[in-house]
């Protein structure tokens, strides 16, 4: 089965994401991907025929600007939690991020979802006039069969591997959706 296939075919017929895709445009963040979260929920729900509504959900968003002073990121920030309040934005200037934040980091978005700590998060997709992308940094499988894993970065590290479980358990995912397995492989 071609799951990049089937997750381009379940995410491009929602049209909160899609509106999602047009403030980015028009915040001149067309090469922005939306990631994690929002992603893995629409996911999720198709897959066990509940409802979406991304207005409930952190709208993870990650770019990589080099050029973007901190003061920039948080007035780009500001200006869509102000003029897009609709969503609950969490917007990532990855370039300005590093291994002590606990937010995505790396010199690209790929190396960025490699810091997150779950595999099933670990899938961006970005949708634009001419094309849409899709960057999963590991399988999709697991995303499609309702595992949680961590990412080698989190399961190689007891410290973060502790942060990974008590995220699992503090997230309560499994009371949404209860046929998911949680992995400390």
């Amino acid at each position: 089965m071609d799951y990049k296939q089937q997750l381009l075919d379940t995410l491009i017929t929602n049209t909160e994401l899609a509106e999602i895709f047009e403030i980015l445009k028009k915040e001149h963040l067309s090469t922005a991907f939306v990631c994690s979260g929002a992603l893995r929920t629409i996911v999720w729900n198709n897959l066990s025929s509940q409802k979406t509504n991304l207005v409930l959900e952190n709208i993870d968003v990650l770019y990589a600007d080099p050029s973007e002073s901190y003061e920039q990121f948080l007035t780009r920030k500001a200006i869509f939690s102000q003029n897009y309040s609709k969503y609950l934005w969490n917007l990532e200037n990855i370039r300005l991020n590093d291994a002590k934040s606990m937010q995505p980091f790396g010199k690209d978005i790929e190396s960025a979802l490699r810091s997150v700590p779950e595999t099933c998060n670990s899938v961006a997709l970005n949708l634009n006039d001419t094309e849409s992308a899709i960057i999963a940094s590991f399988s999709l499988e697991h995303l499609f069969n309702f595992e949680i894993h961590p990412t080698p970065r989190f399961q190689s590290d007891k410290v973060l591997l502790e942060q990974y479980k008590a995220r699992v358990i503090n997230k309560k995912w499994q009371v949404k959706w209860p046929k998911l397995s949680f992995f400390v492989d």
